[in-house]
């Protein structure tokens, strides 16, 4: 199942499904009591920390979040006492929170770092504990991993907790989150105010930088190419009033990059990011550093992506068990991933194809490369052979890719499900 998912990505089990027996065989398989959730994503990850250990990479980051499987539409298929509601509190479905282990030089994706799943009130699969506790796990499944690289864990706002910090401190491992509120920090020669977000907008500039921000209908954002300020800063973060039993103190870097006046159209808000780092912060490159890998985490969300309407298309399955719901997101969300990093590697010329890819499937691809190049430059397969740019070229190209703009998420997929008829066709002869 996991490799038909991988050839031909989709969670609707009659199209993943070869013949009616081997659709029957996978539902059996999701919805049979000995199939045990933590057992499917215990094996998803020991295979993801397998191919992280060889890599060449000495720098991990972990990009992590939280996404709802909002099954509403299908509810009439589905058994309700097993999920537990969506995020409007009213909807069946349930949540998925998964880290995504990227390549910290390339941000190319590299498989699932952490992955977990539960029901809100009244699931099969209710927390005992409090949600929050999903960023604690993230960081306890990988030190139990034991990965030979450094790890910087990079997490939204929600991620932003005092203790969290605490926990990352006297290890080898970093965290890069976004501020979540204006804390309370030591009074210093450099922040005398002793609040965050004052003591930074006070920094000097330390250099800038052009970014192009682009439109978000839900911000009201309107898209522009804007000239930014970089201050950073070494702060003491005080513990909160509320937990303090003593007078802790985490020490920090911190990094705020606002746009310049100048660059704002009338009627928009500025656009300004507050981030916490452990990672040492002296220089702009330092600054942009951090910034960089910030963005990285939207890789997480192009994941969730490929799992919902853009790829997989989880939200639609009729499967009538809650808990083989959650199963097949398991097995999906690897899908996902893949299909992810395939897209993010449509450059990428020094991974090998066959990181992705068996040596039959590359036989193919080589024989039929040619059948899909044109005449000039601009229609040939520019890459260098076997590269993964090489194959997801090809790919793009079965799914009448026309060189018009980067092939995305929808593009490669039906590039698969095309490639995927082509090598059936292609390896027959080859066994008689």
């Amino acid at each position: 199942m996991f490799q038909a998912l991988a050839d031909h990505p989709t969670a609707n089990l009659k199209q993943l499904a070869t013949t009616r027996a081997e659709e029957a065989a996978y539902s059996r398989f999701l919805k049979n009591d000995a199939t045990h959730l933590d057992s499917l994503i215990y094996g998803v990850l020991q295979e993801s920390y397998g191919r992280l250990r060889v890599l060449p990479t000495q720098h991990l980051l972990i990009v992590n979040d939280t996404s709802e499987i909002n099954l509403q539409a299908q509810i009439g298929y589905h058994c309700r006492r097993e999920l537990g509601v969506a995020g409007n509190n009213s909807d069946a479905g349930f949540f998925l929170h998964a880290s995504i282990a990227l390549d910290a030089m390339t941000g190319q994706p590299r498989g699932c770092a952490a992955m977990e799943l539960w029901t809100r009130k009244g699931g099969s699969k209710d927390r005992t504990d409090g949600e929050s506790q999903k960023w604690f796990e993230v960081q306890a499944q990988l030190n139990q991993a034991r990965l030979p690289q450094m790890l910087t864990f990079v997490q939204d706002r929600e991620g932003d907790m005092f203790s969290l910090w605490q926990q990352v401190q006297g290890t080898r491992h970093h965290l890069l989150t976004r501020a979540r509120q204006d804390r309370r920090i030591a009074v210093t020669e450099q922040c005398p105010n002793g609040k965050l977000w004052a003591d930074l907008a006070q920094q000097p500039v330390g250099g800038q930088y052009s970014l192009k921000i682009k439109r978000d209908a839900k911000e009201e954002r309107l898209a522009r190419t804007s000239v930014m300020e970089a201050r950073w800063v070494s702060v003491e973060l005080l513990e909160p009033r509320t937990t303090r039993a003593t007078a802790q103190r985490v020490c920090l870097q911190a990094v705020e990059v606002r746009e310049c006046a100048a660059s704002v159209p009338e009627g928009q808000t500025p656009l300004v990011w507050r981030l916490l780092t452990t990672h040492a912060v002296n220089s702009l490159e330092d600054t942009l550093q951090i910034v960089r890998w910030y963005l990285d985490r939207w890789r997480v969300e192009d994941v969730f992506a490929s799992l919902k309407t853009r790829g997989l298309d989880v939200e639609q399955t009729r499967l009538h068990s809650g808990e083989a719901i959650m199963k097949l997101c398991v097995m999906s969300l690897w899908s996902a991933a893949r299909l992810t990093a395939l897209v993010q590697g449509r450059e990428d010329e020094i991974t090998d194809a066959r990181v992705f890819f068996p040596e039959a499937e590359l036989n193919c691809m080589d024989a039929l490369c040619p059948t899909l190049e044109g005449g000039t430059a601009h229609q040939r397969n520019r890459y260098a052979t076997r590269s993964v740019a090489w194959a997801v070229w090809i790919l793009a190209r079965l799914a009448r890719w026309h060189g018009s703009g980067p092939p995305g998420i929808e593009t490669i997929r039906a590039g698969l499900h095309t490639f995927e008829a082509v090598f059936l066709g292609w390896s027959i002869p080859k066994q008689l």
